[in-house]
């Protein structure tokens, strides 16, 4: 994802240290302990190395997965480039870890110490190897897959920004470049992507587009192409994070390149909207914290992955706009046709969204539940239940992708033991909604309290539950990993 502008520069005059931009000022968790870094993450590395064969430092990058036991130890893969030497460098790592209660740390990789700081709560982690003759700084991501879910070319989808940094040999010479990118990729979930940016390599920054192609195996990891020209093509080395990330490190010998990508609008699902009838009422409720007025579309899809018109609403997409500090509410009321299925919205930063939900029978109160926005691309989610005293589950389950889908839901008592495992097919940008307990396998949970799994096949799910009790009233279920 780079223009490699051919202007070279003595590498002694150039030993400036290449600067890897990640977000410094995170907020650290106030208590953090050995347990804190637990699961697998991807990791990105750039800077410097000194090469004492040569006497001076050049470009550095390595790209990888470890994997934290929560006790102090480490596993892992790695790839990395030093700029002279003849091709990337794969090998397996372990080592250990230690952690005080200020979130800060260190870990040993092989024979390299790194200082780290845990940040989100664990799900990312500040890394700096200490060792002599590394001039380096990086992050880490929890993996993609850290609910159990399986990665494919769905899972990479959407527009990215994306930054990457480092040096490549720049002549026949041993002449050095530094180098430094940051731009947009556009992913359409099918494996074909394509990018504009602006590459620096010391002669100022110039603008390029290119497209390419991709692949993201099942494990979150893969490969991505991209040309410039016919003469200009690139590969790399990528691995998803949660979150919405991943990590990138150009795997073509000469480059020392390497950088992370952020998801720039993560998309929204309210995972059930359905009015009419005069059974059900639904409303979005959106909220600008921005002191500018804010603009987006929401659009409303049937359980057959056709548009859904909301008579209310004048169709099946909505324009939205929202003046500073303002709320916007879309109604369907419970009059008139019935209509069932989900939302989908990108929005804007600074703005938040929910649903609600509203049931009138005859004889009963009206009942209400406040329903949170699921993510478009999240692999797995998890949901508490309780249904002793009478009381049942229910879900809505949402594959806003271009690919069907296996949800496998897994039901664990209070104890941790399985209850059992059941799977839901979904088409391709369709909803379906069932009740937990009369799918096969799932019997087991009537009377007792656990958590649910749902992890989709490929791709993602979004996931609403509800909990209704005798009489009819009901309540919302908060889905993690949503």
């Amino acid at each position: 994802m780079e223009m490699r502008m051919r202007n070279s520069c003595n590498a002694l005059a150039l030993l400036l240290a290449a600067i890897f931009l990640v977000p410094l000022s995170v907020r650290a968790q106030s208590t953090c302990s050995t347990s804190s870094l637990s699961g697998t993450y991807v990791y990105v590395l750039v800077g410097d190395y000194f090469r004492s064969d040569a006497g001076l430092f050049v470009p550095y990058a390595e790209s990888g997965t470890f994997t934290a036991d929560g006790k102090g130890g480490i596993t892992g893969q790695s790839s990395a480039y030093v700029v002279g030497n003849s091709a990337l460098s794969t090998l397996s790592i372990s080592g250990s870890y230690s952690l005080l209660a200020n979130c800060t740390g260190t870990m040993t990789l092989n024979t390299e110490v790194l200082s780290l700081q845990i940040v989100a709560g664990g799900q990312s982690v500040l890394l700096a190897p200490s060792s002599a003759n590394f001039g380096v700084t990086g992050q880490a991501y929890r993996a993609a897959n850290a609910g159990g879910g399986q990665c494919g070319n769905g899972s990479l989808s959407g527009t990215y920004g994306y930054l990457q940094s480092g040096g490549f040999l720049a002549d026949s010479n041993g002449d050095i470049s530094y180098y430094s990118e940051v731009g947009q990729i556009t992913a359409d979930g099918n494996g074909n992507l394509n990018t504009t940016n602006v590459a620096n390599a010391g002669g100022g920054g110039t603008s390029e587009t290119g497209s390419g192609t991709y692949t993201i195996n099942s494990n979150c990891s893969g490969t991505a192409t991209i040309t410039y020209s016919a003469t200009s093509s690139f590969t790399y080395n990528i691995a998803l994070g949660e979150g919405n990330t991943f990590v990138l490190l150009e795997s073509d010998a000469g480059g020392a390149i390497a950088g992370t990508g952020q998801l720039q609008s993560p998309g929204s699902v309210l995972p059930q909207f359905v009015f009419g009838s005069n059974t059900w009422y639904s409303a979005l409720y959106f909220t600008n914290s921005n002191t500018i007025s804010v603009s987006f579309t929401v659009n409303f899809t049937d359980d057959n992955g056709m548009p859904l018109t909301v008579p209310s609403l004048g169709g099946s997409s909505v324009a939205v706009t929202i003046a500073p500090n303002g709320t916007a509410v879309l109604e369907a009321p419970s009059t008139g046709t019935f209509g069932e299925g989900y939302a989908t919205v990108t929005l804007p930063a600074g703005v938040s969204g929910n649903g609600i939900f509203q049931q009138t029978v005859a004889g009963r109160p009206n009942q209400q539940a406040v329903v949170p926005l699921a993510s478009m691309s999240s692999p797995a989610s998890k949901i508490p239940f309780d249904e002793t005293g009478g009381a049942v589950t229910a879900v809505a389950l949402a594959n806003p992708t271009n690919a069907p889908i296996n949800v496998t839901i897994t039901v664990w008592d209070t104890s941790g033991n399985v209850i059992g495992t059941s799977t839901v097919g979904v088409s391709a940008y369709n909803k379906t909604s069932t009740t937990l307990d009369t799918l096969p396998g799932l019997s087991g949970m009537v009377g007792k309290q656990g958590s649910a799994q749902f992890v989709a096949s490929t791709g993602s799910v979004a996931v609403l539950g509800l909990r209704f009790i005798a009489g009819g009233a009901f309540t919302s279920v908060p889905a993690t990993g949503n």
